[in-house]
């Protein structure tokens, strides 16, 4: 499996798309279920977040929220409310 992005962002030194790769693989080789969140319901700047559970999910969206959307005026816990309630689960193919 090929994970394809049409830009390809640079962040503390590792691109953003040989991440997802290597999460993506991570998840295959382990059998896991990925939860994820479209941002819609957080910033609406229409990315997809993805994480190995929910906890993690929440980080993962503070974090992009921190990076991507300073001013926005999203608090923990209403991030919280919003990955556990909207979350859907990812499961990969063994392949």
């Amino acid at each position: 499996m090929r994970v394809m992005y049409s830009r390809d962002v640079i962040r503390s030194g590792v691109s953003a798309l040989v991440k997802e790769e290597m999460a993506v693989q991570a998840v295959q080789k382990e059998g896991a279920t990925t939860r994820a969140v479209l941002c819609a319901s957080l910033c609406n700047c229409r990315h997809t977040l993805r994480a190995d559970g929910d906890e993690r999910l929440v980080e993962v969206a503070l974090e992009h929220l921190r990076d991507n959307h300073p001013a926005a005026p999203l608090e923990e816990e209403r991030v919280r409310r919003i990955v556990f309630s909207r979350a859907y689960g990812i499961e990969y193919a063994r392949s």
